[in-house]
């Protein structure tokens, strides 16, 4: 069994559509299809877990067909105060568990120093996901003996319930008496099991003191060979030849005999195959397909995800088109090679959600290099409803955890007529939060050579260095190559 963390900021519950996400990449590449291999664990508190509007985001993504893991196991560690407010001042109800009622998840409610049925609790919840592949939940009821941390004073806002816990034996000693009282085992064999353990821990502290963490050890093996911040990569050409495009744009143009194509969309169709032949007019919808066929061909995984992305907000797209007879649907893109792995290309609608969508892409992003995982906005004043994602994860992840992420994040706007709520993207939000050193020149930057450029030098090294990249595209063409 391997285990595998992620690591999350101090904003709560943001990671948990991260984690769902990056199971959900690892159940493609390992071609886990029956979701079986490959589980989430998501932990909670209890007061965010009640509290953050993230955690039902990820939930209503549980049972989406392209979004689902199969199944996640939620532990709420209950400690029954939200850091210094009280339930009853935090949720409007019962349980912090109540909003996982919206799917019917199972529920169990278990008291935290009754180690034995804490057990059969996570067993069952365990052999439940493998048996019905749905969401399950566990509300571990317990208390924190030192308050918010060991440095804090919880009688300060919880006097009453703090003198009773300072008098309550901890969990471990609970147990042991039980299990002397059982005749399990004897206080000389608790004790040698105790010493036991404390011992490797001691041993383990001591080898931590010497222990050198090398940026690798945060990289999976999927990232050998991609560059760090501090080394140069070749800045490879990326246009295609003009064979292999009329090749793929005849045959992503293709409509299977006898499917009843709505007249309007064959007619775009139509017209990209046109534009494919002659080599122009070509638009920004075909442009993309052209790019993302190429993408296929050469191997690449290609997962476009959001609200209304199959036909596009603007009617553009038409990544999916459906039959008008029987409502059948058909994804040319996933019909253009020979052989073609099946999932390679997956454009999927999303739910209306953009914290939680953005996050479960990320999380995609995260597994493996050699793939476009796009996340689009409906419109690109939408992304401010994912604001934590931006400023906790992509902007910083890099600097913060060696986090590495090709994630695209497309944010069209500037519709002529859309009124001031789509007229524009807040691009210099995303410019603002660049790293480069506005005080650095980079080698080469005023008399640059274009030999030095495909060298790693010039632009090519501030490339390298910022956070990201905010591009404004003025042409199709430009759409394609940076795709």
């Amino acid at each position: 069994m391997r285990l595998s963390l992620l690591s999350n900021p101090s904003h709560l519950e943001a990671v948990a559509p991260v984690a769902v996400g990056k199971t959900r990449a690892k159940q493609h590449y390992n071609k886990d299809y029956d979701r079986s291999k490959t589980m989430c664990v998501l932990l909670h508190g209890d007061g965010s877990h009640s509290g953050q509007g993230v955690v039902y985001e990820t939930y209503d993504m549980s049972g989406l067909p392209d979004y689902t893991v199969g199944g996640t196991i939620h532990i709420i560690v209950n400690n029954q105060v939200a850091y210094t407010t009280d339930p009853k001042y935090s949720r409007s109800s019962p349980y912090c568990t109540d909003v996982a009622k919206a799917l019917d998840a199972p529920i169990f409610h278990v008291n935290g120093d009754d180690v034995e049925s804490v057990c059969r609790v996570f067993d069952l919840a365990a052999k439940w996901r493998q048996s019905f592949k749905t969401d399950v939940v566990i509300d571990l009821i317990c208390y924190r003996k030192h308050g918010h941390n060991e440095g804090d004073e919880p009688s300060f806002t919880h006097p009453v319930m703090y003198e009773r816990i300072a008098k309550l034996p901890n969990t471990l000693e609970i147990y042991s008496k039980q299990l002397v009282e059982e005749g399990v085992l004897t206080k000389k064999e608790i004790e040698e099991v105790k010493n036991s353990y404390l011992k490797k821990m001691a041993e383990s502290l001591e080898a931590a003191k010497d222990y050198e963490l090398k940026d690798v050890h945060w990289l999976e093996s999927v990232w050998t060979g991609f560059k760090s911040p501090l080394q140069l990569g070749r800045i490879k050409t990326t246009g295609v030849s003009m064979p292999v495009l009329k090749e793929l744009g005849a045959e992503m143009c293709k409509i299977p005999e006898g499917f009843n194509i709505h007249r309007k969309i064959k007619k775009i169709y139509d017209n990209r195959r046109k534009c494919i032949e002659t080599g122009e007019g070509i638009d920004w919808g075909t442009a993309e397909a052209l790019a993302f066929a190429t993408l296929l061909r050469e191997g690449n995984h290609v997962r476009l995800s959001g609200q209304d992305v199959e036909r596009g907000t603007f009617a553009h797209r038409h990544a999916v088109i459906h039959d008008q007879k029987n409502g059948e649907k058909h994804v040319p893109l996933n019909h253009i090679l020979e052989n073609q792995e099946p999932g390679s290309f997956k454009v999927c609608n999303s739910s209306l959600s953009e914290f939680g969508v953005l996050g479960f892409e990320l999380g995609y992003s995260l597994v493996n290099p050699n793939s476009l995982i796009i996340w689009e906005a409906q419109f690109g004043d939408f992304a401010n409803g994912a604001q934590v994602m931006f400023d906790q994860f992509l902007s910083s992840g890099e600097a913060k955890w060696l986090r590495q992420s090709g994630l695209v994040v497309l944010l069209p706007h500037g519709w002529d007529g859309g009124g001031a709520e789509h007229s524009s993207a807040r691009l210099e939000r995303f410019l603002q939060m660049c790293a480069e050193d506005p005080f650095e020149l980079p080698e080469g930057a005023l008399n640059p050579d274009k030999n030095d450029w495909f060298e790693g030098t010039h632009l090519g090294s501030n490339i390298q260095k910022c956070n990201w990249q905010v591009v404004n595209c003025s042409t199709p063409a430009n759409y394609f190559h940076l795709l």
